[in-house]
């Protein structure tokens, strides 16, 4: 069994699995005392009526049709293992995103009228192989099986497994919170630079620069619908944050740009500013006479 992808933009789940799928024909029961006490035979599942299943929430393929062999007892138990790779369609929920958990379902119904049941029903983590292999995005929480009832004429029930998948933020976490947050604190030293070294609004587009490319990569990797994550409204708002300090930048510099051409025409100068004239005209001395 390995989880194989959660596609967030196709809002798809493909994984690997096996199903072992076990029922009753007693057309297919014998004596085995007069059979040499054989318990039980192996033979292709081309001579075996093995019951129609399919999935409802199914992609590409909607039945289970890679059977290959059945095994079958002296009592008429029959059982085959199905072992395939299923893509089923999953409504993944990306308002948490990168911080998000998501619950994937497969459901089996059976196509004509007959129940299905499973072995163990609730929380079957435990059963869970030890070859099992993990996905490098998703990391499988829990995983869930039971029967549900349905109300539709020849479809008695349903067996439904839900896969509970917490994704693996670490990856956004050091990619694209860390350096976004880092040149939101750059945005703001951008008054610390001096005016008159002229490389304010050159520092601001670079940093706006970048937040465009990390826009993208995000709005990459997010579906496309009505929800909205919450790191797309980080984003937003750190590009709103940039946007204002270039427009605070240009007043700031027009204003001083204005200042010193009014300074430069009125010949008004600063109050700290040392006047030096030069005097020609001499220290007048007075002397006192008895």
């Amino acid at each position: 069994m390995s989880i194989s992808s959660l596609n967030a933009a196709e809002q798809t789940f493909t994984f690997s699995a096996g199903v072992n799928m076990i029922w009753l024909d007693q057309t297919l029961a014998w004596n085995k005392t007069e059979y040499d006490d054989i318990e039980n035979v192996t033979i292709s599942a081309d001579y075996v009526r093995v019951p129609s299943v399919v999935i409802p929430n199914g992609i590409d393929e909607v039945r289970l049709d890679s059977v290959k062999s059945s095994l079958i007892q002296n009592n008429g138990e029959a059982s085959v293992i199905i072992t395939d790779t299923f893509k089923t369609s999953c409504q993944i929920d990306i308002t948490m995103n990168p911080f998000d958990e998501q619950q994937c379902s497969m459901m089996l119904m059976p196509s004509g009228n007959f129940y299905l049941g499973v072995d163990m029903a609730g929380s079957i983590m435990g059963g869970v192989p030890t070859f099992f292999i993990g996905n490098n995005e998703w990391k499988l929480v829990d995983l869930y099986a039971y029967v549900e009832d349905v109300p539709m004429g020849r479809i008695p029930n349903l067996v439904k497994f839900d896969f509970c998948l917490k994704r693996k933020s670490m990856f956004y976490i050091v990619s694209i919170i860390f350096p976004m947050t880092l040149l939101s604190l750059l945005n703001a030293c951008v008054f610390l630079l001096p005016a008159d070294s002229g490389e304010k609004m050159f520092y601001l587009i670079s940093i706006f620069v970048s937040y465009a490319v990390f826009m993208n990569f995000v709005n990459d990797s997010i579906p496309k619908s009505g929800d909205v994550c919450r790191l797309s409204v980080y984003l937003t708002l750190v590009i709103c944050q940039s946007c204002l300090a270039i427009i605070t930048t240009m007043a700031s510099l027009n204003v001083r740009s204005n200042s010193l051409l009014f300074k430069s025409e009125t010949g008004v100068q600063p109050m700290n500013d040392e006047v030096t004239t030069n005097s020609t005209e001499r220290p007048h001395s007075k002397s006192a006479s008895k």
